[in-house]
């Protein structure tokens, strides 16, 4: 495994193409205004794996129609946020302290419309096989949103990430409910799986609003 330490990348595109990056191991290193994506390949050939990053710094990054397997992170300051648009993940580990905004969010809106649910018709079928995608029980977040992976699919902390079915919502008016309830109840209008998870970011200075609400949730049967 590749050893990476103190580096920094400004500005790097890895762009298209059928390829596995990875095997490496990166220690407080920073990335500014870079990304990885495809927009043409609902097969997911574009895969990074066996990939290590401990105190790292992501500034202006992004990805889109990345396969993300086995993959550790720790520890993670994100600056300018981080949407992972239409990416999937498979055995991907977050913990420690993750400062900035983390997304998983659909495909690119600017993408035809026939692509984009291509790219979703394969996240369905990749989805099917995989055991867990994401395991964030030990990750402190300062604003977290995973409404696009399936929330059954992700290991989680009970304590202050709530798992949401859309059926618990088919008859609810969501503006009756609290503020940040509602907000992640109405993810399900732009996810298109059956359960999602909602964190109560402990890093966050709403922390103690948002674990409330959602815990009320969980009170009225609506959340587990």
């Amino acid at each position: 495994m590749e050893q990476v330490n103190a580096a920094t990348f400004r500005h790097q595109k890895i762009i298209g193409g059928s390829r596995v990056l990875g095997d490496a191991s990166l220690s407080r290193c920073t990335c500014v205004g870079s990304g990885i994506a495809q927009f043409d390949d609902p097969g997911f050939g574009l895969v990074v794996q066996g990939v290590e990053a401990r105190r790292c710094r992501l500034d202006n990054c992004s990805a889109h129609g990345v396969l993300f397997r086995d993959v550790l992170v720790e520890d993670l300051s994100v600056a300018g946020g981080l949407h992972l648009e239409a990416c999937v993940f498979e055995r991907v580990t977050l913990r420690g302290n993750i400062r900035g905004r983390v997304m998983t969010t659909p495909p690119n809106y600017a993408l035809a419309e026939e692509v984009q649910k291509s790219f979703t018709a394969a996240m369905r079928a990749i989805y099917q096989e995989v055991e867990w995608a994401l395991d964030i029980r030990e990750a402190k977040f300062s604003d977290a949103d995973f409404y696009y992976v399936p929330g059954e699919l992700i290991r989680r902390d009970e304590e202050t990430q709530f798992l949401l079915r859309r059926e618990s919502f088919s008859r609810v008016d969501l503006s009756e409910l609290p503020v940040y309830a509602g907000i992640a109840a109405g993810r399900f209008e732009v996810s298109p799986w059956d359960s999602i998870v909602a964190v109560a970011p402990r890093r966050s200075k709403n922390f103690d609003q948002w674990v409330s609400e959602l815990s009320e949730l969980r009170r009225m049967g609506l959340a587990e």
